[in-house]
């Protein structure tokens, strides 16, 4: 119930955020900043996620994905965004 009193806007946010932090993570170990130029990319990749979650998936999809509770599908719609903003952001 929560999720869905979260404006549209605050979503994006949030997966913008994780992302920068799941990132950093995996690159560094830590979610502390990296150099300037990883930091330009992974912000580049990580809002064309954010772009494509708030215009490819349902507000239901997204709560789905904050309550880790997504479907095979999800998972897939999710996995071709992420290869679709590789593949704009090398």
């Amino acid at each position: 119930m929560f999720l869905r009193q979260v404006p549209p806007h605050e979503s994006k946010s949030a997966f913008q955020k994780a992302c920068v932090e799941g990132q950093r993570r995996s690159i560094s170990g830590d979610t502390r900043p990296l150099d300037d130029e990883s930091e330009a990319r992974m912000l580049a990749f990580c809002d064309c996620v954010a772009g494509e979650v708030g215009s490819r998936l349902s507000q239901q999809d997204i709560a789905a994905v904050g309550l880790d509770q997504q479907s095979q599908a999800l998972s897939d719609k999710l996995e071709a965004i992420f290869a679709l903003c590789r593949l704009r952001n090398p």
